[in-house]
């Protein structure tokens, strides 16, 4: 091997047994208990929601903030874990340490709705501050209640400023990328 540093290999083979370790624990303790059947739900159920309700006419600037909120979250919750800020003793999959359901499904497909119903920015900023109230005060808790988030260094407030400034910034640049593609098509 070129110049492989002692200190990455060693890291290697500890990412290799906490993996097998992952895997393990995935098999005997969570692969079809009702957490794991929770997760499914929450992956497919707002897919489901969202597909009948949005509006075809708006789709390509609904999905592109939906998928920088996907992105984004999936980035902060690797980071998160990564830091060991909190874990996830049930995952969906045993290769991702994040709670995938709600970085994949939840979040994205509730920005995407609340971006669609509310236009003005009155209104979304007020659909938004509930939104995350309900998600930092009542489904991160209800998801430790039930043991599949714990907190580690983490405080349920601290996620409530991130949903707000999230939504907000991904609004303002979904403006901004549909006021240049309007002002570039206007041209052409």
């Amino acid at each position: 091997m070129l110049n492989f540093p002692e200190s990455a290999l060693k890291l290697v083979q500890i990412q290799s047994v906490f993996t097998d370790m992952r895997m393990q624990q995935w098999r005997t303790d969570t692969l079809f208990t009702w957490q794991w059947w929770l997760l499914v739900a929450l992956l497919i159920i707002p897919w489901i929601l969202w597909f009948c309700i949005i509006d075809k006419k708006r789709l390509t600037e609904i999905v592109l903030l939906g998928m920088f909120m996907l992105a984004t979250a999936s980035w902060m919750d690797d980071l998160g874990t990564d830091l060991i800020l909190w874990h996830y003793p049930f995952k969906l999959l045993p290769v991702y340490p994040q709670l995938l359901p709600i970085n994949y499904a939840v979040l994205p497909v509730t920005y995407m709705l609340i971006y669609q119903y509310f236009r003005s920015w009155n209104s979304y900023l007020k659909a938004l501050t509930i939104m995350a109230l309900l998600f930092s005060f009542i489904a991160e808790p209800a998801l430790d209640y039930l043991g599949m988030y714990k907190m580690l260094c983490w405080q349920y407030y601290y996620s409530f400023p991130i949903y707000v400034l999230l939504g907000i910034f991904f609004r303002w640049l979904v403006e901004k990328i549909l006021a240049i593609n309007k002002r570039y098509s206007c041209n052409n």
